[in-house]
């Protein structure tokens, strides 16, 4: 009973975060509609994606003390990178094949592509910072105590990589020109009812006008509370559905919280890529993960290092080996972008192989964590199919 309830309320926190992420990239959009393009991407974009592992990581740390809530919120950003890298890209390639891109601006007429062409610098550039952030981490995991500058280290690493794109290197002259043309796909005012089900408080208190300063600032609060409600649920779910598993709390926030904090990554990434931005859907799956290592983690860690203490890392050989197997996907999925120009479905079969890869080696590492693990596993997953 209590793992059925935790689905429920991990399905249900992910509609919500779907939703609220909607109004906040908007609302952000707007506000930053003056910044340069690498420097949106690099803060309005990628807080507006990963505000969801920010504020699960920051739950679990802060709800459920330093041991096993540091863990998870390890597992959540780490799941969720993994998820971001793998099965954004195969998404988005699947997605250009089987439903096609508007054979021309505006149109409805789709075409079906065989293979997409992204820009190898933004990849390279924002691949660099994220294993640069993967490589600080696994060293500081290294420890089992993590303490405040570490955390600040990591959101050290995060302003560095900010500076570089204010700087322009490796943004395109292209990359932010088509973001705000596409607030065109549906004239018709949603009923007071769906707006209320989608977060859509921009229809709901301003009747979809459009924004003006005040009006953003109001919508983005919102959107931020429906998600930070959202993830306190979803926090307690991880912890709910650990207890009923018999598994450790790293696991379930491997699974269950990094698939529902990524929905945000992937409607967004799915989106640009079936208007044929490519370069934007596949840097946001790989520049955000970037922002989910250094900030959605580092930040949590310094505020509690300085108001509590030093952080004991609950789990740490797991968390340590998870990390480094991050590490190691990451080469391989940034080696699979950079060597060829073109991506085709073979591609996203390979994507979708290494991550089924992935999952196999969580559950494999659960189950030779604990003992009795693998009874508890094994019930789950009979369970969930019925059995």
């Amino acid at each position: 009973m209590d793992l059925l309830l935790a689905l429920v309320i991990i399905v249900v926190a992910s509609i919500f975060i779907m939703y609220a992420c909607n109004g906040f990239d908007d609302a952000s959009s707007y506000l930053g509609r003056n910044m340069a393009p690498g420097v949106k991407g690099a803060t309005i974009n990628a807080i507006g994606s990963s505000m969801p592992e920010l504020m699960t990581a920051m739950f679990l740390l802060f709800l459920f003390a330093d041991q096993d809530g540091f863990a998870a919120g390890i597992a959540t950003t780490a799941g969720s990178a993994i998820f971001n890298a793998v099965v954004i890209p195969a998404v988005c390639i699947f997605a250009v094949r089987f439903k096609g891109i508007p054979s021309s601006p505006g149109s409805i007429v789709r075409e079906k592509v065989k293979e997409i062409f992204i820009t190898k610098s933004s990849v390279l550039r924002d691949g660099f910072f994220l294993l640069i952030a993967e490589a600080a981490l696994i060293l500081f995991l290294g420890n089992n105590i993590m303490t405040w500058w570490m955390g600040a280290a990591m959101i050290g690493i995060y302003g560095i990589y900010f500076l570089f794109l204010a700087r322009g290197f490796g943004v395109g002259d292209d990359d932010g020109e088509d973001e705000d043309d596409d607030d065109d796909d549906d004239d018709e005012s949603p009923s007071f009812i769906k707006a209320l089900l989608t977060c859509d408080f921009n229809n709901l208190l301003y009747g979809g006008r459009a924004f003006n300063t005040a009006s953003a600032w109001v919508v983005l609060s919102l959107a931020t509370l429906v998600i930070a409600i959202a993830c306190y649920g979803l926090a307690e779910a991880v912890m709910l559905s650990a207890a009923a598993l018999d598994v450790p709390p790293y696991f379930t926030a491997l699974v269950f919280a990094a698939a529902a904090t990524s929905v945000p990554d992937t409607i967004l990434s799915v989106k640009d890529a079936m208007r044929g931005s490519y370069d934007d859907a596949i840097g946001n799956a790989v520049g955000s993960n970037t922002f989910d290592i250094t900030v959605a983690l580092g930040l949590p860690l310094l505020l509690y290092a300085l108001i509590y203490g030093d952080v004991t890392v609950g789990s740490a050989a797991e968390t340590q080996t998870l990390r480094i197997v991050l590490f190691g996907v990451t080469v391989v999925v940034l080696a699979l972008l950079l060597l060829t120009r073109r991506v085709t479905v073979t591609t996203g079969i390979i994507l979708a192989a290494i991550y089924c890869g992935w999952m196999g080696y969580v559950v494999y590492s659960v189950v030779v964590a604990k003992d009795d693990t693998s009874m508890a596993v094994t019930s789950a997953f009979g369970w969930l199919l019925g059995a």
